[in-house]
């Protein structure tokens, strides 16, 4: 499946889903409009932002010439893999090969349906996502203590903006007008979450043997979803180079219980 993002985000491809396996299975979308509930296609008049953002993304003069899917054939210099958290890894990393002392940022969004005053239902048609993010120098990543520091660091960010007396979108802008003001060396996002479960969605043939996010492979971020087997365990999906892979692989078996699986 591909989409543009200037449609709607992850909620909104979630539940489009839901609406069309079911209405698959059945026959009849008479289960659906029952148990399910309709898109609601509103627009958030006081929070244009959290669309606006989005659809800066997308020039509709220019569309059809501009926006091409991407190809599901990802870099042949690149290896994928998907990586299992169990639920009671430990949370810790090994210290690995020094590199430079740069700024590194980490960053994810955060769905906003729940948390706008007043609410909007979840089943809102569109982008209801804001983000947040922790920015610091490699140094104080590396070693054992890196990981809790990083962890540490993402907790302090995502709780500011969670309580901020303004609000959670308060001073939300363009993706471009963040890294201007930023200007990491590096950096990371997330796509996906586990909270929605593409592993229990079905056609009518069965449920997905694998779900994957093919983004990662051309724009440098990781995903992340429920895993197939335990909705208590994360798969963490990523794409990189043969050298970065083996490195990671042997850094991550080491310094976590958890399995790794390298398609």
């Amino acid at each position: 499946m591909t989409n543009h993002h200037s449609l709607g985000d992850a909620s909104t491809r979630f539940c489009f889903l839901k609406a069309w396996t079911s209405i698959a299975q059945s026959g009849t979308d008479e289960l659906f409009l029952t148990n399910g509930t309709l898109p609601v296609y509103d627009r958030l008049v006081k929070y244009p932002k959290l669309d606006e953002s989005y659809l800066k993304n997308a020039k509709v003069e220019t569309f059809n010439e501009e926006y091409q899917p991407q190809s599901l054939s990802g870099p042949t210099d690149k290896l994928r893999a998907t990586v299992i958290f169990d639920a009671k890894c430990r949370e810790s990393v090994e210290e690995t090969e020094a590199r430079k002392d740069e700024a590194e940022l980490f960053g994810f969004t955060i769905d906003c349906r729940a948390r706008l005053d007043p609410p909007i239902p979840a089943a809102y048609f569109g982008n209801c996502v804001t983000f947040t993010m922790a920015l610091e120098k490699t140094s104080l990543l590396m070693g054992k203590e890196g990981f809790v520091t990083a962890a540490k660091l993402l907790g302090e960010s995502l709780h500011k903006t969670l309580t901020d007396k303004d609000g959670i979108v308060k001073d939300f802008g363009s993706f471009e007008d963040l890294f201007a003001k930023m200007m990491p060396t590096s950096w990371i996002g997330v796509a996906g979450t586990p909270k929605l479960k593409f592993y229990d969605l079905d056609f009518g043939w069965g449920k997905p043997k694998k779900h994957e996010t093919i983004s990662i492979d051309f724009n440098g971020s990781i995903s992340m979803a429920a895993c197939k087997e335990s909705n208590e365990d994360l798969e963490i999906g990523l794409c990189l180079s043969a050298t970065e892979m083996e490195a990671f692989v042997s850094i991550f078996n080491d310094g976590l219980e958890a399995y790794v699986h390298v398609d």
